[in-house]
């Protein structure tokens, strides 16, 4: 293969870390809209997802581009082109979607708080009164089972 050939092939791969890089932000947006992404179990799974896309992409690419012929400098090139990528466009694209996304959830947390403030005052003030009566009846449990067994008592 000539040298020409395998430098517009490396210029390929970056071309196509760089989209891996976009995937990557589009996992990343992920679990900046929804907040239980960040728990360990659902990031290892995104993280292994992306792995196995990013394997199955530079496989395609040496199978259709590489004439079947896989290369280290596509994993190379694409490694090199997902970095670039994630060091520049990607901090700033993944800053803006955070900021969105936050102020969407500030506009939706406002008006589920104005809506549901009410109801949850309420449910807080009678549960305080509940709990008071629930209390109250087991402080009179101990009387009662004295009196109790004053009853079961065989008379003399």
């Amino acid at each position: 293969m000539p040298v020409c050939r395998q430098t517009e092939l490396f210029l390929l791969s970056v071309l196509l870390g760089s989209c891996l890089g976009v995937l990557w932000d589009v996992f990343r947006a992920i679990r900046a809209i929804f907040p239980v992404m960040g728990k360990s179990v659902p990031t290892a799974v995104c993280d292994a997802l992306y792995l196995v896309l990013c394997g199955i992409a530079i496989y395609f690419f040496s199978l259709i581009a590489g004439d079947g012929m896989v290369r280290g400098y596509y994993w190379a090139g694409a490694f090199i082109g997902a970095l670039i990528y994630i060091l520049t466009a990607g901090t700033v694209v993944i800053g803006i979607i955070r900021a969105v996304f936050g102020t969407i959830y500030k506009v939706i947390g406002g008006i589920f708080r104005k809506i549901f403030s009410p109801v949850i005052g309420w449910a807080q003030k009678n549960w305080h009164k509940k709990k008071l009566q629930i209390c109250d009846k087991r402080q009179k449990i101990p009387h009662r089972a004295k009196n109790n067994k004053k009853d079961l008592k065989k008379p003399a």
